[in-house]
């Protein structure tokens, strides 16, 4: 490690066994335990907001997250001699959650359940609950959908077009029809009030649950010979039941976190297995229902992610990723991420069509 950097750890009331870099930061074995450091990327009301949670997520006995750790002027950002900004966050020892793993997948989803039943009700200030609310949806799905025309009519008029756009006109009109009819579904829904409650109740969404962010811990690594974990922390659902969960598995990354309707949390996880593993009806199915056990979906929220999933995301994404890049050259990946999400859609569209006829 960079010696400006051991002078910046020396801000903490830590002893430091050992360090390793990874891409973006550094590791640090303590005797208090894994530590991340890594530059602050964000806001200091930012970090405050992230702490809120994650203090207010241990304070009900879900202590695996990646808490801030404050020095010893009792401050949550340190600076080095430069005037750099670096902040340090309590880290698990692990891989990634395997989305191919079922075991992997359904420890996940009760862990994004659990998590959801307690991150409402969260104290927030009141300047925090203003600027730290999900953005409207209708807005979004209205903002990206004159995007997708704009580049459509952007490429149409090119007389040269290279084998991306050509692939991305034929599949278009396809897309471009989920995109209004999912926006006209939401226009439709009880989405606003929805979110009205979401906004009254304070409830959080992790803002980026993805496998990148839920880590299954591994206590036999090399080089963690100080980690100790609980292995389990019983919970009562907001359904009544109770349970435990995983203790070997920590949630990361709160940097996105906002008040809105948590179901669009269960959306994006969804949407990443499934797309993993080919749109798998029975997989889908059990996702729901283990999420259903410990959080309770209502028909609402299950119209919602119905709109989510009908919403063609992933071909705006590519579609932005060209707009705002060099046109001339567009990366091989893109034109195979164009085709997968064409040879997927008849899997997508019967579990869609499963999905439609639990709302009845």
């Amino acid at each position: 490690m960079e010696d400006r950097n051991l002078e910046l750890l020396r801000q903490y009331n830590i002893k430091i066994y050992n360090t390793y870099r990874i891409r973006g930061a550094y590791i640090v074995e303590t005797d208090k335990g894994l530590k991340l450091l890594k530059s602050l990327e964000s806001s200091k009301s930012r970090v405050e907001f992230e702490n809120t949670l994650l203090e207010y997520l241990t304070v009900q006995n879900y202590p695996y997250v990646d808490l801030y750790i404050k020095n010893s002027a009792g401050e949550l950002i340190t600076e080095d001699g430069a005037g750099n900004r670096f902040v340090l966050k309590n880290w698990f020892p692990g891989e990634e959650c395997n989305l191919r793993n079922e075991a992997d997948i359904a420890d996940a989803t009760t862990n994004l359940a659990l998590l959801h039943s307690m991150l409402r009700e969260v104290p927030l200030t009141k300047e925090q609950a203003e600027w730290s609310t999900y953005s409207n949806l209708t807005e979004v799905f209205d903002k990206r959908n004159r995007e997708l025309k704009r580049v459509r009519g952007y490429i149409r008029e090119k007389r040269k077009k290279n084998e991306f756009e050509i692939c991305y006109l034929n599949c278009y009109d396809e897309f471009y029809e989920q995109s209004q009819q999912a926006a006209e579904i939401l226009t439709n829904s009880n989405y606003e009030a929805l979110m009205q409650e979401a906004i009254e109740h304070k409830y959080i969404c992790h803002g980026n649950y993805t496998y990148h962010n839920v880590i299954m811990i591994n206590t036999n690594q090399i080089g963690y010979s100080n980690w100790k974990p609980s292995y389990q922390t019983e919970y009562l659902s907001a359904a009544g039941l109770r349970g435990k969960v995983n203790g070997n598995m920590a949630t990361t990354n709160f940097d996105k976190a906002c008040m809105g309707v948590q179901v669009i949390d269960l959306y994006q996880y969804l949407r990443k297995v499934m797309e993993k593993n080919e749109w798998d009806i029975d997989l889908g199915s059990r996702i729901l229902d283990t999420y259903n056990q410990v959080l309770p979906i209502d028909k609402d929220e299950l119209k919602l992610l119905y709109v989510l999933l009908l919403y063609p995301e992933k071909f705006w994404k590519i579609t932005n990723f060209y707009y705002n890049g060099k046109k001339s050259w567009v990366p091989q990946r893109n034109i195979q991420k164009l085709i997968g999400i064409q040879e997927q859609k008849e899997k997508k569209k019967k579990f869609m069509e499963r999905l439609e006829a639990t709302l009845g």
